[in-house]
């Protein structure tokens, strides 16, 4: 997927910014920093690799941060 694909998800058009509430919103989220952290760590050439990098530390944990987000709002939307 092309940079400028992520970005354009990313900076999500009104819709996608009205469910940002609601489970379906948290899914596409969860869907969207899944996708960044596999694809960051297959170009790193594993988890390890992705942390030796001069910035690969800040790098991953933001990606990780951006998986755990929508993965505990679901959770709370769930409970």
């Amino acid at each position: 997927m092309p940079g400028a694909l992520i970005l354009l998800l990313v900076v999500t058009p009104h819709l996608i910014v009205e469910l940002r509430g609601w489970w379906v919103g948290v899914i596409i989220s969860l869907i969207i920093g899944a996708y960044l952290l596999q694809e960051h760590i297959r170009n790193n050439g594993g988890f390890r690799n992705a942390f030796a990098e001069s910035k690969g530390v800040s790098n991953t944990l933001g990606i990780i941060l951006l998986f755990i987000s929508p993965l505990w709002e679901l959770i709370k939307l769930i409970i």
